[in-house]
């Protein structure tokens, strides 16, 4: 998908990353050694940081050029689903062609180390810079408080809001 996709430019979005199974796997180490060392120890894998970047596949795009990121996901060793992470809403969405197959329950916890980490993964700086594109592109006033003294709240926000799909404000509002 990724070669049509750099083919067909004019037929295809250019501005999602497509990833491939071995960043998943890469994600789920780096979310087992997360839970473990807990988040002041944490310092993501080096391979987790290049996937990021565009480096580690083909035709790679980086995240920061992104809207959305494409990541196939197998559940359980027999059934394959496709996420999608909007970076600018904030969400994630299962794409499943055979629901099943899977309970809620089973799908959310395969999804969960995806909540935690992106905004691990965004850093900082893009947990401010996604929710800025967020709250400009529905016409709020940007975050003036989000700093390095709140950050973690805002970064724990942004995966519930990853996982549930819902939308905060900084008013504590559901927009």
């Amino acid at each position: 998908m990724r070669k049509r996709s750099h083919k067909y430019k004019d037929l295809f979005p250019q501005d999602v990353a497509i990833m491939n199974d071995l960043f998943c796997q890469q994600l789920m180490g780096n979310f087992l050694e997360y839970k473990r060392q807990g988040r002041q120890n944490f310092v993501l894998d080096a391979d987790l940081v290049d996937y990021i970047k565009g480096k580690k596949v083909q035709r790679g795009r980086p995240w920061s050029k992104c809207k959305a990121v494409y990541v196939p996901l197998n559940i359980n060793g027999k059934h394959w689903v496709a996420l999608v992470i909007n970076l600018v809403n904030c969400s994630l969405i299962v794409l499943d062609n055979d629901v099943r197959l899977t309970k809620s329950d089973d799908m959310g916890n395969h999804v969960r180390p995806f909540c935690v980490m992106i905004p691990l993964i965004l850093g900082d700086c893009g947990v401010y810079m996604i929710k800025n594109i967020e709250f400009h592109s529905v016409g709020l006033p940007l975050i003036e408080n989000m700093n390095d003294e709140n950050v973690e709240y805002h970064r724990n926000r942004y995966a519930i809001e990853i996982f549930d799909g819902s939308i905060y404000g900084t008013l504590g509002v559901l927009l």
